[in-house]
């Protein structure tokens, strides 16, 4: 088992280009812009413990949203701390209303205490121990980016509350949360202050998932709605609501890692083996139904209802990521990458004031009007054809706006006296070994420099992408073969002193699914590096589904410039079926008329207006 680690987004400096504007967006104007709603919707009220004085209730959520945005802000101050500095004062108050409000006995929670005290640790799924751990992420990233420590004190407090409630004094009516996320905070805390007590209740928590029979219920009537089937050493299937189901994973993946159990490792190739093999879309989306959010059976994949939450994208980059920690295989980096051009990237607006919740494949206006006869309820859900500011449940703007904070986390490893490189963003990167320049245009050229003045080590691992038919580098602009290809990475001896390019020979690819997809039979869709390409209503009409393309199509494919995202837009000449006032006639009597099929990377959709969108095209 490996034990490496990916340098710190604090040891990275994001340059100018896609990403970097990226980073900017959120730090400007997604986490002002949440900021905003969330004080609007009174989200900050609940934490301020005065949520009741103005006549509105406290969600059981509310916690959980407000801590990611505290995160997000601590994650950017160790960043630019002056440019947060009213956002800081914000995070003050309300650490200063926690500590007011903390019970004697350590516990936080501004739903129950505003509330139903009285129900403290009594319901499952009241999201206590979830908020608690986000929370305490929180609280771990305030104490790093300002040296304050009052914060993750009002925490450990709340832990000690949790563990007397649980281990000692089993006071709480379950063993299990019902949403995970708490073990994920309490060894990040473990991590950060190395009491045992917190390494003991990961353990605990997750040790007793699916052991319990009266916890192994069916989440609202559906069997594919639980993750607690089965014990953790038993894993082999992705099951259960999909956020929590992966965020079980990561929990899993940090106790392997800290114990060195190679049983659970093994059941978590399985399960990631599951994920991506069976249970994932194109776009690197996971969670198929709106009913429960969850996985559901194999190849069940339908585009036009695809849930795909975006905290699923987030969840499954952090899953990614501590595989890749724990297992030196290029799979890992190349789901993360998938994940992050393209369900990551939709699920934010271009201008970063508006989220979906839902990332669907496929939108068909007409379809939401048809089901006028049927009530509201018992419709077929059919997600949003536009982003919203804010939603009822706002847990992935916030989980959006850390996640963007942190991004330098997933791009370079350090792991058996030399560095490894993930994902291929143009940044300076401070490591062990020297510091790293990485500098390209990856997801329009495919190109990617790497180079140090002070490296100490004698050769440098780069992953070759999932996507890749084909690369050529040069070492200070000599022609040069690797000394090794192995699991997805290509090794390359280097000097204290080198300039590294690679060129990964980009082109536009048509894709097919497995067959057993049944949603996607007959269908093919356009993909260019990292990008999936989609069509949308306000380039090539509506009824976009009368539109075939085929792969000979490439040949006369236009890669443009595209003005919305400042990556690359694709026309190709394709088919279109005409239709005329005949419900029904022969088939060799269709007739179709050439036209020039424009494609946008996929995460770009919904930025101009309501209009149908389509990834999976007819194949001609």
């Amino acid at each position: 088992m490996k034990n490496s680690n990916f340098i710190s987004f604090e040891q990275v400096d994001l340059k100018n280009g896609f990403w970097h504007d990226r980073y900017e967006l959120n730090r400007k104007v997604s986490l002002e812009n949440v900021r905003r709603r969330f004080e609007d919707s009174g989200r900050f009220d609940a934490l301020r413990f005065n949520f009741l004085k103005n006549g509105r209730r406290p969600h059981i959520f509310f916690d959980s949203d407000v801590a990611k945005w505290m995160e997000a802000v601590a994650c950017l101050m160790c960043k630019d701390r002056e440019a947060m500095r009213e956002h800081e004062a914000l995070c003050e108050e309300l650490i200063d209303c926690m500590e007011r409000a903390q019970r004697p006995d350590g516990y936080l929670n501004s739903a129950h205490q505003q509330l139903t005290p009285e129900t403290i640790f009594q319901n499952r799924n009241d999201h206590e121990l979830y908020c608690a751990g986000h929370l305490i992420e929180a609280a771990i990233a305030y104490d790093r980016a300002t040296g304050r420590d009052r914060f993750l004190k009002i925490m450990e407090r709340y832990c000690d509350c949790i563990y007397r409630a649980f281990i000692s004094e089993k006071t709480a009516a379950f063993t299990t949360p019902g949403h995970e996320e708490i073990e994920l905070a309490l060894m990040k805390l473990y991590r950060y202050t190395r009491r045992e007590r917190y390494l003991e209740m990961v353990r605990f928590f997750l040790e007793q998932r699916g052991r319990d029979a009266a916890e192994q219920y069916v989440y609202e009537g559906n069997r594919f709605g639980t993750q607690d089937d089965t014990d953790i050493y038993h894993l082999r299937k992705a099951n259960g609501h999909s956020v929590r189901a992966l965020y079980l994973y990561c929990g899993v993946a940090d106790l392997a890692g800290e114990c060195g159990d190679e049983t659970l490792l093994e059941n978590l190739r399985s399960v990631f083996a599951d994920i991506t093999g069976r249970k994932m879309y194109l776009t690197g989306g996971v969670g198929s139904t709106c009913r429960t959010e969850s996985f559901t059976v194999g190849y069940d994949l339908p585009n036009h209802t695809a849930y795909s939450e975006s905290c699923c994208a987030v969840a499954m980059i952090l899953f990614a990521c501590r595989m890749r920690r724990l297992d030196a295989s290029a799979r890992y980096g190349h789901m993360a990458e998938r994940v992050l051009y393209n369900a990551m990237l939709s699920s934010t607006s271009l201008n970063g004031k508006a989220f979906f919740y839902e990332n669907p494949l496929e939108i068909a206006l007409e379809e939401y009007g048809r089901e006028v006869s049927v009530p509201l309820k018992k419709r077929e859900h059919l997600p949003i054809t536009q982003r919203l500011e804010v939603f009822g449940c706002s847990c992935c703007p916030p989980n959006i706006n850390r996640f963007f904070a942190e991004l330098g986390d997933i791009l370079c490893l350090e792991e058996d006296g030399h560095l490894c490189v993930e994902q291929y963003i143009p940044a300076d990167i401070r490591t062990a070994y020297g510091v790293l320049h990485m500098d390209g245009n990856y997801a329009t050229e495919g190109k990617v420099t790497l180079s140090c003045e002070d490296y100490r080590a004698d050769r440098i691992a780069v992953r070759v992408p999932e996507w890749c038919r084909g690369f050529t580098a040069t070492l200070d602009g000599a022609e040069i073969v690797p000394a090794e290809v192995r699991d997805g990475y290509a090794y390359f001896g280097v000097g204290e002193r080198f300039v590294l390019a690679l060129d990964f020979h980009i082109a536009p690819v048509f894709v097919a699914a497995n067959p057993l997809v049944r949603a996607d039979v007959g269908r093919i869709a356009l993909t260019m590096g990292p990008v999936v390409y989609c069509l949308e209503g306000v380039d090539n009409g509506a009824h976009l589904n009368q539109i075939t393309v085929a792969p000979a199509d490439l040949s006369g494919a236009q890669i443009l410039p595209d003005p919305l995202t400042g990556l690359r837009r694709i026309r190709l000449p394709a088919y279109r079926d005409k239709a005329d006032d005949r419900l029904y006639f022969a088939a060799d009597e269709q007739k179709k008329m050439s036209v020039k099929a424009e494609f946008i990377p996929y995460f770009a959709f919904a930025n101009r207006g309501e209009s149908d969108m389509l990834v999976w095209v007819r194949r001609r």
